[in-house]
C-alpha cells in the first residue's frame, strides 16, 4: 500500500510540474517588423560609370580603380547598405556617395542615402527589372577633379 502511495504522489508532483512551466511560460516574442518588399532590396554590381549627357569622364574609372566593376551594393531589408568586393571603389564612391554604414529609403522616385552622421543625400534613381540607374549630380568623381553629373549603372546579382 505504501508503494501505491509513493506512485500517486510521484505522480503528483510531475503533474504540477509540467503545469507550473506551461503555465509560466509566456509568449514574449516581439512582433517582427513588416518585410519591406521595395524592388531595390537586393544585390547590385557596378556595371558602369558612364557622363551623363553632356558631360564628360575627365578618366576612364578602370584606370584609376581596377575593381571597381566588381564593386556590389546591397540594399538590405533593414534598410542598411552593405558593399563588397572591391574596398578601393567603396572610398571613392563614399566621398561622393554615402555607402559605408549607410541607411536607405526611397521616397517620391529619389534614393536617400544617410551617413553614420545621418548627413543624407537625394538621388534620382530609375529601376527597371534587374538594371539600376543612380544619377548623381555635380560629383567630382575623381578627386580635385571638376564636378560633372554621372550615372552609375548596377545589374542585379
Amino acid at each position: 500500500m505504501k508503494r501505491t502511495y509513493t506512485l500517486s504522489k510521484a505522480s503528483l508532483l510531475a503533474m504540477f510540474m509540467i503545469l507550473s512551466v506551461v503555465f509560466a511560460c509566456k509568449d514574449d516574442d516581439e512582433p517582427t517588423p513588416p518585410a519591406n518588399n521595395d524592388p531595390i532590396v537586393a544585390t547590385w554590381q557596378l556595371t558602369a560609370v558612364a557622363a551623363a549627357p553632356g558631360s564628360t569622364l575627365p578618366v576612364d574609372p578602370v584606370a584609376l580603380v581596377p575593381c571597381i566593376y566588381s564593386l556590389k551594393l546591397t540594399f538590405k531589408a533593414d534598410n542598411t547598405v552593405a558593399t563588397a568586393d572591391c574596398p578601393t571603389a567603396v572610398t571613392l564612391i563614399n566621398s561622393v556617395i554615402p555607402i559605408s554604414g549607410a541607411k536607405w529609403e526611397v521616397k517620391d522616385g529619389n534614393l536617400i542615402l544617410k551617413d553614420a552622421s545621418n548627413n543624407s543625400k537625394s538621388f534620382k534613381y530609375t529601376l527597371n527589372g534587374s538594371d539600376l540607374q543612380v544619377s548623381v549630380d555635380d560629383a567630382a568623381v575623381i578627386p580635385g577633379s571638376a564636378a560633372i553629373d554621372v550615372v552609375l549603372k548596377f545589374k542585379k546579382v
